[in-house]
This record gives C-alpha cells, structure tokens and sequence, in this order.
C-alpha cells in the first residue's frame, strides 16, 4: 500500500465514461478531499433528459466544475470505433488545462464495460503522448467476485491505495446515488457503489 502526501489546492480531473462513474467508484474520495479543485468529465449522456441535468447538480454537490458530452453509449459502436471520437471529445475539451491528479477507468473496465475500456485506453494515450501531463493518475481498481450478472465489483488486493469509507461517509456517498441521481437505495446501481475505494497509481 503506497502512501500518498495529497497537495491542497491541486487540480484534480476524474474522466469516466457516465454520470454516475464519478460517485460509484470514488465518491467517497471526492467528498474527502473538498480541498483539490475538482474537474468532473463525463463522455456519455450530454442529450440524456434524465441523466444530464442529474449529473451536473452531482457535481455542484462535489463543488466540481461539470463536463459532459454525447459519446455513442447504445452499443452500436465497437470498442475501436469509439476510440478516436473519445480522443477527439477530450482533446476539446481539456484544451491545454493542467491537472495534477488524474482519476480514471481501470485495465479492466471495472467490470469489462466497452465505453470504461474504451476511456481508460484514451486516457494512457494521451498521458504517453504527454497532452495530459499529470503527476499522478489513480485507476479504478475493482473486479468482480462473482459470475451473477449483477453481482458488485470490489476493491481488488493488488490494489496501491485502498480508502476505507466510515459508514457516515458512505451513507453520504449512496446518497448522492439515490437523492440525486434518484436511484433505488436498495437497487442495482445504488448497490455497486463501493467501499473500500481502490486505485492502481501511476506516479509520473
């Protein structure tokens, strides 16, 4: 487990594939650290009625500054095909802005969703192409234990830092999940979110 000196004030932009990547998987992180100046990129759902407007008062509520855009997310593109649209979509948006910290999808796609691996991809390009120039990059660091269809990814052991939620901080995690988002507290997606939080790092 790698210890961690986090730096008050620092950028900190977490890339996901939807609006609700961002609290699944490290909600609790985000309202941990109020201190970092939050940047939230969502690829999918711009022109989603329901979930677009969620997703920005979400990130009024983790004081972030909110960007989303329309990313293919009905599975009618491959993995490959979406690749240089997520490129593009990031190039635009980030523009030359720099962050410190990065937060991402991991290897895996967490539990193997194309638009997570298809992210997670684009990401490492831009970071080995030296357009993102962060410090340090957190990747989402999860995996099922289960084969149901449904069952929760969890924190895996190889993971380089895992943050335990106390149960106060994790109520308020599902609480953006089911009071804004409006998700069921006892349904599926309420029930992925997790705790402990993993990442892999990469220090650069």
């Amino acid at each position: 487990m790698q210890k961690i000196k986090f730096k008050e004030g620092e950028q900190a932009l977490a890339i996901v594939a939807h609006p609700d990547d961002e609290t699944i998987w490290m909600g609790g992180f985000i309202l941990k650290h109020p201190e970092f100046n939050w940047t939230i990129f969502s690829l999918c759902r711009a022109s989603d009625p329901d979930r677009a407007p969620k997703f920005l008062r979400v990130c009024e509520r983790y004081n972030a500054k909110a960007i989303i855009t329309d990313l293919e997310d009905d599975g009618k593109l491959n993995i490959k095909q979406t690749l240089p649209i997520i490129k593009k979509l990031i190039i635009e948006k980030i523009n030359e802005k720099k962050f410190g910290y990065i937060f991402t999808h991991g290897a895996n796609g967490e539990y193997g969703h194309p638009r997570h691996l298809g992210v997670y991809k684009i990401v490492n390009e831009l970071i080995k192409e030296k357009f993102l120039k962060p410090r340090t990059v957190f990747y989402f660091n999860y995996a099922k234990k289960s084969k149901k269809e449904f069952a929760p990814p969890v924190a895996k052991k190889d993971s380089d830092y895992i943050l335990k939620l106390t149960k106060k901080e994790f109520i308020a995690k599902k609480a953006v999940m089911s009071k804004i988002y409006g998700f069921n507290p006892d349904g599926i997606d309420a029930n992925y979110c997790t705790n402990p939080e993993a990442f892999k790092i990469l220090r650069l």
